[in-house]
């Protein structure tokens, strides 16, 4: 009895320890700064049972540190008593439904009083002919030379890359291996702002942000300074379905969602799918602080 681990970075480790009253503990340490999902796969489970095991799959959230994720109770009278497991894990809470549309607003991510231009988004696999999985959302924003990005939403930075030092030329296509910010939301949500310029990184993972924050400055001359932001959860019904246990980098398990941008001080939220379109940019009180606790109001000054 036991586990097999596939080959990640160590963010989640699972372990099994025995009670004195026979059952069996399957813990899950976090030492990340933001909440995980772990899934475990049983390849077998014999004379034990769970409540929280559903055809052999587990799929729970884990904060920070931790946590007793699972309990195995050995049944009475059992024949033999054996379990196996391999686990994955995935940033983000695992979701059953997506979240009603524009059930959050977002701010138009620069600096207020600002002027940003809204560019065409492609999904590379759309360039290619392949078909896509899951319809896609995402919204492209135009900068200028020394332009601040500020953070859409409130939540937790749990990745941040700056290492590209070139910008990318040719066709607004979106790419992995950008520099790229990743932001979770309170609701579970992942905010993420792929950048296809150089640029100086304001946060680290592990820094709570509100919106309307600074995150990232372009401070390096290019042709053109472009961020391509998404939203996206994780789902449940997806993550469940696959019995082969996937990679922590398997982004079919990920769905986009559509935006809501706050474009005007009546907090009025729109989606932007227009190319072109430019705005100034407003970051309204309300909006700031809808997401923030009493001390975060507090601080910032905001009733």
């Amino acid at each position: 009895m036991g586990e097999s681990v596939l080959c990640q970075v160590s963010v989640i480790t699972c372990t099994s320890e025995q009670n004195s009253d026979r059952t069996y503990s399957i813990y899950a340490e976090n030492t990340a700064n933001v909440d995980y999902t772990v899934k475990l796969v049983f390849n077998n489970l014999l004379g034990y049972k769970s409540y929280a095991i559903n055809n052999d799959v587990a799929i729970v959230t884990v904060p920070r540190g931790k946590k007793e994720i699972l309990k195995l109770t050995p049944e009475n009278n059992a024949p033999t008593y054996s379990f196996n497991y391999r686990y994955t894990y995935f940033p983000g809470i695992a979701l059953r439904k997506a979240p009603a549309e524009n059930s959050a607003k977002y701010l138009l991510p620069g600096t207020p009083e600002n002027v940003i231009r809204i560019s065409i988004v492609t999904n590379l696999k759309e360039t290619l002919n392949q078909k896509l999985e899951n319809e896609y959302f995402a919204t492209g924003f135009q900068y200028a030379m020394g332009d601040t990005i500020c953070a859409a939403r409130a939540g937790l930075v749990y990745e941040c890359n700056d290492a590209v030092k070139e910008a990318e030329k040719g066709n607004e296509i979106f790419r992995s291996g950008r520099n790229s910010i990743y932001i979770q939301h309170k609701d579970g949500t992942l905010g993420r702002y792929s950048i296809r310029n150089p640029i100086q990184l304001l946060v680290t993972p592990g820094d709570n942000i509100v919106p309307g924050q600074p995150i990232a400055v372009f401070n390096k001359e290019s042709m053109q300074y472009s961020v391509l932001f998404s939203v996206e959860y994780l789902d449940e019904k997806m993550l469940n379905a696959d019995k082969t246990n996937g990679s922590s980098q398997n982004t079919s398990y990920y769905k986009t969602i559509p935006t809501a941008f706050c474009t005007s001080d009546d907090e009025k939220a729109i989606q932007l799918t227009t190319p072109n379109q430019t705005f100034k940019i407003v970051h309204p009180l309300t909006v700031i602080g809808s997401e923030l606790t009493k001390k975060e109001k507090k601080k910032l000054g905001i009733q």
